[in-house]
């Protein structure tokens, strides 16, 4: 094609004919512009595949971690909602003096305290850190998974103060009454229904357990909200991944 355009312009030149050298110089100028933007088009194109690539794989990755991070989070939040009742009802039995050592022995020869909730924030930091998060089209993604780093703080946050609040509670009876998940041989039926009797009455201890219910139910509502905007970030992560 160079050859021929060279051929061409050579002939026209050796011909004299100024009007068609113009017309060609034109029509050559165009060809190289036209080339240009095919290039640039070609270019352009290629990019956006890439970066389509790049977003389809963000995007399938996060899915994974946060499918992994619904689990975890639900896990938590199940053994949170299991307890609550039995909690009133102990409570309850200890406020209208219903309440017996049997009756601390069932509530606290199983666990109530679950720690806290670590859920996985790998693709987000790496995607954040690399300025891939770019990437994502959706702004309302962007938004959610930007809402969702602060959320999780708060989780985890309230989570630990229940964690504290839980072994203030244990320390207001571990020097009054034994652990029952344990048998202690020099302990009879008697001492310990007197032992819970005494404890029953504290101030502290009914405090202190009241405050732990409390705070339970607060990380319950508050795990919630963060279920919440995982399935709205999980519903739009596989709309937007069923769109590729």
């Amino acid at each position: 094609m160079v050859k021929l355009l060279r051929k061409i312009r050579q002939k026209l030149l050796k011909g004299g004919d100024l009007r068609q050298y113009i017309i060609y110089a034109i029509g050559e100028i165009f060809l190289v512009m036209l080339g240009i933007l095919l290039a640039l088009q070609v270019n352009n194109w290629n990019q956006n595949r890439i970066e389509n690539q790049k977003e389809q794989k963000a995007l399938v990755d996060l899915h994974e971690e946060f499918k992994l991070n619904e689990e975890r989070i639900q896990e938590k939040q199940q053994l949170r909602i299991a307890i609550a009742p039995k909690l009133a009802s102990y409570i309850s039995s200890i406020t209208t003096g219903e309440a017996d050592y049997t009756a601390f022995k069932a509530f606290h020869t199983n666990p109530f305290m679950y720690g806290m909730t670590n859920p996985s924030n790998g693709v987000i930091n790496a995607l954040i850190s690399s300025g891939e998060i770019a990437l994502i089209s959706n702004d309302s993604l962007k938004y959610y998974i930007a809402d969702w780093k602060n959320q999780v703080e708060n989780l985890y946050e309230n989570e630990q103060i229940l964690w504290n609040s839980g072994l203030k509670y244990i320390g207001c009876y571990s020097d009054k009454i034994p652990i029952p998940s344990h048998n202690w041989n020099d302990w009879d039926d008697e001492d310990l229904e007197l032992a819970f009797a005494e404890l029953a009455l504290s101030v502290a201890y009914r405090n202190n357990l009241v405050g732990f219910e409390g705070l339970n139910t607060i990380v319950i509502q508050e795990c919630e909200v963060v279920l919440q905007l995982l399935e709205k970030i999980l519903s739009l992560l596989e709309d937007e991944i069923d769109a590729f």
